[in-house]
């Protein structure tokens, strides 16, 4: 009794089984038939009524074959009777069948094209992170100098469209003056905020579409002032951000570079620190100069987490799933390029 038990548990777990990988099996092979259809289906269709001109008896009537014994197929206009065969009965027959494989393959193009759009929805093919922040790697000044570091950005391989730079330092060490946008590719700015006690600053901005699109540009200017002699760390904080212009808002912000420059014990004299003090005052140099083609709608808040920083963790583990919706989505655009570049052809033939 106990191993009737045992073997009647084993074949229902192996009917299981057998049943989920059927079914397995039932889809992937259903998503490749769709996806051929959505490509070779015109060339199906146009080809059935030849193939029944050249080879009759091996040519199937679809409606012949999904319908009952006896009943009456729309196509051939005739009693259906499998024994003598389901091939259609004449040209206008076939005719019909291929316009039948033309509307599955309409249909089949509808379901990757929408399977395509999903994908892009999910963040698939992901815009890769490429973009990076760039920092004079090195410099020395005096105490009470104030000297420029240029917000740059290069490496862009797509369109960006918002920017956000987060810049940290050392408030014992140093301070910010001001921020200039002056030569930015950048004309709507909506975040500019100084924090010396927190040791941060901030420039949020952007452009509207197409974007910005070379391989490196100026997003702003940060004027320090150093307090204190010794070295100073400034870095970009993973709060930062650059958007791509892909419709998804991507962040490619590849990494979050960092320098350090050496403020000298020597002081700068009275007359320098009376002549900076101008040069402050006057906005063409340090401060927001009146440009007819930037809107600027500043608005103080925090720093934001370290999402960046998280972000380029996860781009770096393995993931199956990744790996597997890449690939669709690869197959899904190399699917339709191949379909839109078959009809240019026919669309330029005389």
């Amino acid at each position: 009794m106990a191993d009737d038990k045992i073997y009647r548990k084993m074949k229902n777990k192996f009917s299981r089984l057998t049943l989920i990988f059927a079914i397995l099996g039932l889809l992937i092979a259903s998503w490749f038939l769709v996806h051929i259809l959505a490509v070779l289906g015109i060339f199906l269709a146009v080809a059935y009524p030849l193939w029944w001109l050249f080879a009759p008896e091996k040519t199937i009537c679809f409606l012949c074959r999904a319908e009952k014994e006896g009943a009456k197929c729309p196509f051939c206009h005739r009693e259906i009777k499998k024994n003598e065969g389901v091939s259609p009965r004449s040209l206008s027959s076939a005719i019909l069948n291929g316009v039948l494989i033309l509307v599955f393959s309409t249909i089949s193009f509808g379901v990757v094209f929408g399977e395509s759009q999903l994908l892009f929805k999910l963040g698939f093919p992901p815009t890769p992170k490429t973009a990076s922040f760039v920092i004079p790697p090195k410099g020395q000044y005096r105490l009470g100098e104030i000297f420029p570091m240029k917000i740059e950005i290069n490496n862009i391989k797509n369109p960006i469209n918002a920017l956000q730079a987060d810049i940290g330092f050392e408030p014992q060490k140093l301070e910010v003056v001001d921020i200039s946008t002056n030569d930015s590719f950048a004309n709507i700015f909506i975040q500019k905020e100084i924090n010396n006690e927190g040791g941060w600053a901030r420039l949020t901005g952007g452009l509207p579409n197409p974007g910005f699109f070379a391989n490196s540009g100026t997003f702003g200017t940060v004027f320090f002032k150093g307090k204190a002699p010794g070295l100073v760390k400034i870095e970009f904080l993973p709060s930062s951000l650059v958007l791509a212009n892909d419709g998804r808002g991507t962040n490619i912000l590849k990494d979050l570079p960092s320098a350090s420059y050496l403020i000298l014990p020597e002081k700068i004299s009275t007359e320098e620190e009376e002549q900076q003090k101008k040069l402050i005052s006057q906005t063409s140099v340090l401060g927001e100069s009146t440009n007819s083609a930037q809107m600027k709608f500043y608005d103080e808040g925090s720093v934001l987490g370290t999402t960046v920083g998280k972000e380029i963790q996860e781009q770096k583990k393995f993931s199956i799933s990744k790996i597997l919706l890449t690939g669709l989505e690869k197959i899904d655009r190399f699917s339709l390029g191949l379909l839109e570049k078959l009809l240019s052809i026919f669309r330029k033939t005389p």
